[in-house]
């Protein structure tokens, strides 16, 4: 379970931040999960960004609303930014935990990110090898096992396929191409994510970020799946 935010375009990346800590600390949105207690997203988080058209990762399994390393990328500038926040549900607190995921699929690096607990027992090729114990790490690695196809002539069949999950909401990136997925079975509120298209610049979120408020947000509908390609800015429902 996490909090998940990708931007794309020209942005404000302290904003972006700013908004995820307080999406963390569980001081934004009210939901399913936090109607009657408190629920914070601080079992690890972790951001990639395009630099120089290469992927670039980094994780923390500390909380990042006490973790100083996350001000090492204040005022990044980056056309592709994704960053997670864990709340874990299925796996320890440590790093090989923390999202995102990486690996290689027809020669190009692959960062994963998932919102949700997905319990289908799920197969992958075997030249994926666990690092983690998470169902997330399991659940990237299927919908990279293709048989040879495109990822994304595949991923609705895949999804459709999953029958015991609360959430299976995923970013998928190659730095060229971006994949989402709003996809769940309970908490509405809690897994619905949302959709700013600007000008110049394009967000998904987990929630409406404080810093966007006032900005005209789309909650997506359940079982939507969309491709965002990078450099034009433009998105297409798949």
């Amino acid at each position: 379970m996490c909090r998940m935010i990708l931007s794309v375009g020209k942005t404000n990346v302290n904003w972006l931040i700013d908004d995820m800590i307080e999406m963390a600390a569980d001081r934004n949105e009210r939901h399913e999960e936090n109607e009657n207690t408190e629920f914070k997203h601080e079992d690890g988080w972790g951001i990639s960004y395009l630099s120089d058209e290469k992927l670039n990762t980094f994780r923390s399994a500390g909380p990042i609303f006490d973790d100083p390393q996350i001000d090492q990328f204040r005022n990044l500038e980056s056309r592709l930014l994704i960053l997670h926040t864990r709340h874990a549900s299925k796996g320890a607190v440590n790093i090989h935990n923390v999202h995102p995921f990486e690996a290689a699929f027809n020669n190009r690096p692959y960062v994963f990110f998932h919102n949700g607990t997905v319990s289908d027992k799920l197969s992958f090729d075997r030249r994926f090898k666990l690092k983690g114990t998470t169902d997330s790490e399991q659940y990237f690695y299927y919908l990279l096992s293709t048989d040879g196809k495109e990822i994304n002539a595949s991923l609705k069949k895949k999804l459709l396929s999953l029958k015991n999950f609360t959430g299976a909401n995923f970013i998928l990136s190659n730095g060229e191409k971006t994949f989402i997925s709003n996809w769940w079975s309970i908490n509405p509120n809690y897994y619905r994510m949302k959709m700013l298209a600007a000008t110049d610049f394009t967000l998904f979120s987990s929630e409406i970020l404080p810093h966007y408020k006032n900005e005209p947000w789309q909650k997506l509908e359940n079982y939507d799946i969309f491709e965002i390609q990078t450099a034009a800015n433009k998105v297409t429902k798949i």
